[in-house]
């Protein structure tokens, strides 16, 4: 299964700090899903040094270096021409624009957004880490 992150409003709180339990989130993500794991973000079009160097320098620093993993995407106008639909999938956001609804809509793929409100509920992270599903490999474990 492919993972897909925005930063700001996910990973980030609104004030441009981490968000709470953000290095226990990508901890999870990056160990359950290393290899798999994709920034669709504004902060990163092909080139993974943009958010690194963005927001890399907030986190711990064995996160800092786990977040180097994370693949790019390349998307023109919208989020969801970076999602591989062939592929199983999650994609954690704060925001979903129209044509991006739309996209999920016609992939029968809208349960594959994770809304993302930190406003809401500041430690809502920590509740996607005890919810999060296994990879295969390691519910086959």
């Amino acid at each position: 299964m492919n993972v897909y992150l925005d930063i700001d409003g996910v990973l980030l709180a609104r004030n441009g700090s981490p968000a709470n339990h953000a290095n226990e989130f990508l901890r999870h993500i990056l160990t359950y899903y290393a290899g798999n794991t994709y920034w669709l973000t504004t902060h990163c079009q092909g080139d993974t040094s943009v958010p690194v160097a963005h927001i890399g320098h907030l986190f711990d620093p064995d996160v800092q270096e786990l977040i180097k993993s994370i693949k790019p995407t390349s998307w023109a106008i919208v989020k969801t021409q970076g999602v591989d639909f062939t592929r199983p999938f999650l994609w954690f956001d704060d925001q979903l624009g129209y044509a991006d609804k739309q996209a999920l809509v016609e992939h029968n793929a809208l349960d594959n957004l994770i809304f993302v409100d930190l406003v809401s509920d500041p430690d809502q992270l920590q509740q996607f880490i005890h919810d999060f599903p296994l990879s295969t490999s390691e519910s086959d474990q």
